[in-house]
């Protein structure tokens, strides 16, 4: 009895050509059987026909389950299936929607040897070939600058491209790639081999025996196995790893050029290659690009910070980290460049290429701590927020490296070092009131802080002050309110003892004991004793005029008589400048004599306080205060576009 092939060259159940075999090689199907006597009985053909209806139904079954993508897909395959679409039971199939995207698997030995033979030279380039759901695919990898490797899209073409007799539905054509036959025109299998080699004789290098790897697809797909037996009998490739059917994860590729349009691999085809190539070692140390300036004379010169050095290699799958702090410049900018090199580029900026160059945004003055991530020779991640790449068109080559060396600074000055001393009045009429002045200090001190980390180029000191004590009182002998003086000392120390200090709600609102603040401040010793190079700047952050030393009218008069004038003179005469930071009077004017009185005295006192400068609270926040006090650096030369290696300060 005949198995139901009888006189076609092909397989009825999957449409393999027959080449005589008792049993279909790729479905099982029986094609030929022996001899019997006598005619064949209607319940013999009724029999044989079921056979081979459920043989058709079973293949197309299996052929909708290995290539739906998601239930959508298999219900429009449904009119295509032989004997109608499956149950749900029939779709669950092992591998199903598995397409072979990912890294290739159990090559051993075989492939690492050959890519390290390309990377010695030996090849020229090596051809990678891919038969895929989507297309043929071929890549090309070379090997650059500085031992890079570099891929290039050798062709690509879609089926329905290569072979006009698949169908133009996504889904189906998938489904007829996974070997099903269903109710359509026929892909003829001998037209579709011819096709593959054609395809592949035409992209293959001119060259004897050229060196290819095909990565072969996850089994079951049966059009995408006879392509790359077609491509095994073509070019005897070197190695035929298998794909594992890992989705390609996402990251930035910087040394593989986007494919031309219209004959683009797919990106999955270039994301197993680069997998393969990420484990070849590097030949030179991948450098960062910094600047670093000399802290004697300050001239600035290119630094080379070795992030991962010459024969450091990857395992499969593997990265790298390296962690590195950079610093701002002196002037802040959008975001500077970090351009990472392969070798140390010489004083022109040549004879390094670029692996990739990234863009980050540093404050003036501030540190910044980067992550780096390897993933191969030639890609460098860079793991920061706000980060970006600054490849723009052409790839890191964009970014003219040289150039970036030409416009460096040619000499940063530094600055004087600042002596800072505030008063700070600590009685208010609530809590409120005096809480903001407080705020206004330790924001002002932390700025300060951020500015010099290591504490050597900048002092600050405080003094704080209420009212004073009632004079009438018969327990009162000081005749002041202090907070114990805080001298000089690094900002961040200050910030501690800032914390310690209480408000207090005041009994008066004319005068407070500003004026004995003043006298403690004088008489405060110096940060920067015996140095000539500091700035030194006295800031009055109040609301209330100090008191007179005699009585003023109405203006009480100091318990002490301290002439806040006598020690105005002396701060002004060791070389400060003494700056104000007051209260905007509230309230309609005094409306009598002695409320007059009150506020011309405190206008003039006022006025002759801020003689050097004044804030006000409604119009000076604490960035602009700091930014203000802070000596500034002096840059010769253009600004600065990379990130320093060191801090300036």
């Amino acid at each position: 009895m005949t198995g139901g092939c009888g006189v076609h060259a092909a397989c009825p159940v999957c449409a393999t050509p027959d080449e005589h075999h008792l049993l279909c090689p790729v479905c099982g199907w029986h094609l030929h059987d022996d001899p019997v006597l006598g005619e064949l009985t209607a319940r013999d053909l009724e029999s044989a026909e079921a056979a081979l209806r459920a043989a058709e139904r079973a293949w197309d079954t299996r052929a909708a389950a290995l290539s739906g993508r998601h239930p959508e897909g298999r219900r429009r395959l449904a009119e295509c299936i032989r004997g109608g679409p499956p149950t749900g039971d029939e779709t669950e199939l092992p591998g199903t929607g598995r397409t072979g995207h990912g890294v290739p698997s159990g090559y051993g030995g075989l492939l690492d040897g050959l890519l390290d033979d390309l990377h010695r030279g030996r090849f020229k380039e090596l051809s990678f070939v891919e038969c895929a759901p989507d297309g043929l695919h071929m890549i090309r990898v070379t090997v650059g600058e500085a031992g890079i490797p570099v891929q290039h899209d050798a062709g690509s073409v879609t089926w329905r491209s290569a072979v006009p007799a698949f169908d133009a539905d996504d889904d189906v054509c998938r489904f007829q790639l996974a070997g099903g036959v269903g109710t359509l025109r026929l892909v003829d299998r001998r037209e579709f081999d011819a096709a593959v080699r054609g395809w592949l004789t035409a992209r293959l290098p001119a060259v004897p025996d050229p060196p290819v790897v095909l990565l072969r697809p996850l089994p079951g797909w049966e059009l995408l196995r006879r392509a790359a037996a077609v491509v095994s009998d073509a070019c005897a490739p070197w190695v035929e790893p298998q794909a594992d059917g890992a989705e390609p994860a996402a990251g930035r590729h910087a040394r593989c050029p986007e494919p031309a349009e219209g004959a683009s691999a797919r990106p999955a085809t270039a994301d197993t290659v680069r997998r393969l190539v990420r484990t070849l070692p590097l030949l030179a140390d991948h450098t960062l690009l910094l600047a670093r300036a000399d802290r004697d004379t300050g001239v600035v010169r290119p630094h080379s910070h070795v992030l991962f050095p010459a024969g450091s290699r990857l395992g499969p799958g593997e990265t790298a980290t390296a962690e590195v702090t950079v610093h701002g410049g002196v002037t802040g900018r959008d975001a500077l460049y970090l351009p990472v090199l392969a070798g140390a580029p010489a004083a022109d900026g040549t004879g390094a290429p670029a692996v990739t160059v990234h863009q980050v945004e540093v404050g003036a003055l501030e540190p910044a701590r980067l992550t780096f991530v390897l993933r191969g020779p030639g890609e460098v991640d860079l793991v920061a927020p706000g980060a970006r790449t600054a490849e723009g068109r052409g790839g890191p080559s964009a970014v003219d490296v040289p150039r970036l060396l030409c416009d460096l600074p040619w000499r940063i000055v530094r600055p004087p070092r600042l002596e800072l001393l505030f008063t700070v009045e600590l009685s208010g009429a609530d809590h409120a009131e005096t809480e903001e002045r407080l705020t206004f200090v330790r924001d002002v001190v932390g700025l300060l802080a951020r500015r010099d980390r290591a504490g050597t180029a900048i002092r600050v000191g405080a003094v704080g002050h209420y009212d004073h004590t009632d004079y009438e009182s018969t327990w009162a002998k000081a005749g002041t309110l202090l907070r114990a003086p805080v001298s000089a000392r690094p900002p961040a120390a200050l910030q501690a003892a800032l914390d310690g200090w209480s408000p207090a709600r005041r009994r008066q609102d004319t005068v407070s004991s500003l004026e004995d603040a003043l006298r403690e401040v004088a008489g405060l010793p110096s940060g920067y004793r015996g140095a000539a190079d500091v700035r030194r700047v006295v800031l009055v952050v109040a609301r209330r005029p100090p008191a007179p030393p005699r009585q003023h009218g109405v203006v009480p008069a100091c318990p002490r008589g301290t002439d806040w004038r006598t020690a105005l003179a002396r701060l002004r005469s060791d070389g400060f400048r003494v700056l104000t930071r007051v209260d905007p009077a509230a309230g309609p004017a005094p409306p009598d004599a002695a409320g007059e009185q009150a506020r011309r005295y405190a206008a003039e006192a006022w006025r002759i306080l801020g003689a050097d400068g004044a804030f006000r609270p409604d119009a000076d926040p604490a960035e602009d205060v700091a930014r203000s006090l802070a000596p500034p650096w002096r840059q010769e030369g253009p600004d600065c576009r990379l990130a320093f290696a060191a801090p300036l300060m």
